[in-house]
């Protein structure tokens, strides 16, 4: 039995078979009209539906708090794991990517931290061969001067083994000090492993070439170290010592830069320690991880600091570096106001730049106060390089240099523009002459002189 459908179907074509020719042609353009509007309202509809549902979605999205997802791209390269050695002439291709994930100036708003006022020490293993032992240092295990594929300058590597490297330019030790120094590590923090220790050790040893084979020499000492490839990760510590052992203390915390997703491998940390008498601070990058008001005993005297390492799985590295020791109490305000001039080594660049250094956020913002207190004091900023490089770069950068500075005080510590003068001398005003670390970094500074 046929269907209705059909039956009609059979109806029509013998309709258009009746059908003159020309009237033929005309249906089916009819036809043809109809079936086109109706495909075009199918398409806006679903087209509508589309919009109207992806709308929504983001709608949602956008009240629920729900970010929209990107996608992800995939990188062409990938995280060398091992060393971060290079040899001295390797071309450096990740600076800019090391200058990129450095914290920003403004994240140093709480760093406090104030170098000493004159420079006793610094170490940049310049005059030292790549490979070799530096020839200032007493060591009992190995070591060599190396440079790194992501950071500037030189570095000791230290590896396996137990012992000491005592850096002996480093003799005197008055109440107030200063030392800083980079730290860098080369292995994974995730696994366990009994010992990956870097330590800095003062102590009251009288011959620093004593107990070379001990992390506390002496009767009466403090130790701060670097513990990597612990359980959880990696953590900072500290141990004050004393021929009395009820005077004893240890501290330790945990720090993002030894995380256990090794993101800190490879990354140079600043560490910066700071001595007024028997108090002492630790600072890593922009964080103050200890502040130790009785680090010392009254009757402790300080006669040596040495770094200690004991690490003991294989393929274990910290490298150390940029080593600067400062003696005196900065009287920022007293120099300034009073004497009419100021010296600081707290301000720093990075070599051939004139970038402020983050690290420098705590004698800035001194010098800033010291302005916001003395409203009527106009001051002229000077720079100053050391001898390397020519004298017409260096005449430049001492001047962009000075303008950098300036640029800190007016927009980040709101001073008056119009109280700041800039000027540079480059090399031509040395305060020492020497061809030494020491008198390099001497002469590398910023004054403030009151106009």
């Amino acid at each position: 039995m046929k269907t209705i459908k059909q039956i009609l179907g059979v109806a029509v074509l013998f309709f258009l078979m009746l059908m003159p020719q020309n009237t033929q042609a005309q249906f089916w353009e009819k036809v043809a009209k109809t079936a086109e509007k109706a495909a075009e309202k199918t398409i806006l509809k679903k087209t509508e539906e589309k919009v109207s549902k992806k709308t929504g979605k983001t709608i949602d999205d956008a009240v629920d708090g729900k970010p929209k997802k990107k996608k992800k791209r995939k990188s062409k390269s990938k995280k060398k794991k091992g060393a971060v050695i290079s040899s001295d002439n390797e071309e450096n291709n990740s600076t800019d990517a090391a200058e990129d994930s450095k914290p920003s100036f403004a994240a140093y708003s709480k760093f406090d931290f104030v170098p000493g006022e004159n420079i006793i020490a610094f170490e940049d293993f310049s005059q030292d061969e790549i490979g070799d032992l530096p020839a200032r240092w007493n060591s009992s295990n190995s070591a060599e001067v190396v440079t790194l594929n992501n950071t500037e300058g030189r570095f000791i590597q230290i590896g396996t083994g137990k012992g000491s490297y005592v850096p002996e330019f480093i003799n005197e030790f008055p109440e107030n000090f200063t030392l800083e120094y980079d730290v860098v590590f080369d292995f994974d923090v995730s696994e366990y492993a009994y010992q990956r220790d870097l330590m800095v050790v003062f102590s009251d040893v009288q011959n620093a070439g004593y107990e070379l084979q001990k992390s506390t020499p002496g009767k009466n000492g403090f130790v701060f170290a670097i513990r990597g490839g612990i359980s959880g990760g990696g953590k900072v510590d500290i141990h004050k010592y004393c021929a009395d052992r009820n005077l004893n203390l240890r501290s330790d915390k945990q720090i993002g830069q030894l995380k256990k997703d090794n993101s800190g491998r490879g990354q140079k940390m600043h560490i910066s320690i700071w001595k007024q008498k028997q108090r002492l601070r630790v600072y890593i990058d922009e964080q103050k991880v200890f502040d130790i008001p009785r680090a010392f005993e009254k009757a402790t005297v300080i006669r040596n600091l040495k770094f200690y390492s004991q690490t003991t799985p294989e393929n274990t590295f910290y490298y150390l570096g940029n080593i600067r020791y400062a003696v005196g109490k900065p009287d920022m305000r007293n120099k300034l106001i009073t004497e009419g001039k100021l010296v600081t080594y707290g301000i720093t660049f990075d070599t051939g730049k004139a970038t402020v250094k983050s690290e420098s956020y705590g004698t800035i913002k001194k010098i800033a106060n010291v302005l916001s207190d003395n409203t009527q004091v106009n001051v002229l900023i000077t720079g100053h390089t050391d001898a390397d490089g020519d004298d017409v770069s260096n005449q430049k950068l001492s001047e962009r240099r000075a303008i950098s500075v300036k640029n800190l005080l007016v927009d980040e510590f709101g001073i008056d523009a119009s109280r700041l003068k800039t000027s540079g001398k480059g090399e031509s005003e040395p305060i020492a002459k020497e061809n030494t670390p020491e008198a390099k970094a001497k002469n590398r500074r910023v004054e403030f002189q009151k106009i």
